[in-house]
C-alpha cells in the first residue's frame, strides 16, 4: 500500500513537471521589464485659423428734423411789466385834473389788473429832448415863477391817464416819450403789502423812486 501511493506522488511531480515546460514554450521564460526609453520630440504647433472678416457698419440714420423756434420771452422782470409810449401816440384831449381845466390821455391797458391795484403801483416817466427820463409828477416853473407847468398820472383798473396843464390853462409837454413801469410785490415782497411797502422796500435799498435807472437796476431790468 505504502508502495502504491509513493507511486502516486511519483507520477503527480511528473505530470507538474510536464505542464510548467508545455507552458514556458519555445519563447523560454519572460526576462525582466527593460528601462524606459527617451521622450520623444515635440511636434510642431498647429496654425492659428484664419480670422473671420468685420462685418460691414450699419449705415447711419438719416438726422431728425429740427424742432420749431419757441416763442420769445417777454422783456423786462417777472415782476415788472414796462409800457412805453411815443409821443406820436399820445393824442390829448380837453378834460379837467380836479376842476384845473387840462389836456388828458386814456391809455386802456389789461396789464394795470387786480394784482396791480390790490398788491403794487405805477411809477410813470417821460424823456425830454432826447435826455434822461424824468419822473411823473413833474412840475416846471418860470424863473420869475409867472407860470407853473404840471405833467402827471394817475391809474386805475385797466387804465392809466397822463394829464398835462399849466398856470395859464392847458399844456401840450415836449416829450420824446412816456413809460409806466407797473410793479406787483408777487415773489418778490409778502402779498399783504402794496403800494406803501413797496416803496419802503426800495428805500431801504437805498433806491431813488424818481432816478428811473436806480429802479430798472433794482429790479434787474435791462
Amino acid at each position: 500500500m505504502k508502495t502504491t501511493f509513493s507511486k502516486l506522488i511519483y507520477v503527480l511531480l511528473i505530470l507538474t513537471s510536464a505542464a510548467l515546460v508545455s507552458c514556458e514554450g519555445d519563447e523560454g521564460p519572460m526576462g525582466p521589464m527593460g528601462p524606459m526609453g527617451p521622450q520623444g520630440e515635440q511636434g510642431p504647433p498647429g496654425q492659428d485659423g484664419a480670422d473671420g472678416a468685420d462685418g460691414a457698419d450699419g449705415a447711419d440714420g438719416a438726422d431728425g428734423a429740427d424742432g420749431a423756434d419757441g416763442a420769445d420771452g417777454a422783456d423786462g422782470n417777472a415782476n415788472v411789466t414796462i409800457i412805453t409810449l411815443l409821443n406820436s401816440e399820445v393824442e390829448w384831449t380837453s378834460g379837467a385834473y380836479l376842476g384845473r381845466t387840462s389836456n388828458v390821455f386814456t391809455l386802456t391797458t389789461e396789464k394795470v389788473n387786480e394784482d396791480i391795484i390790490q398788491h403794487g403801483l405805477v411809477l410813470g416817466y417821460f424823456s425830454l429832448f432826447g435826455n434822461a427820463w424824468y419822473s411823473l409828477p413833474f412840475i416846471w416853473e418860470t424863473s420869475d415863477g409867472s407860470n407853473r407847468q404840471y405833467i402827471l398820472h394817475n391809474y386805475n383798473l385797466n387804465t392809466i391817464r397822463l394829464y398835462a396843464f399849466q398856470t395859464t390853462g392847458v399844456l401840450v409837454p415836449a416829450a420824446d416819450a412816456y413809460r409806466f413801469l407797473l410793479i406787483t410785490d408777487n415773489n418778490v415782497f409778502t402779498k399783504s403789502s402794496g403800494k406803501k411797502d413797496i416803496l419802503s422796500e426800495m428805500e431801504k435799498a437805498g433806491v431813488n423812486v424818481d432816478n428811473y435807472y436806480e429802479v430798472i437796476d433794482y429790479f434787474g431790468i435791462n
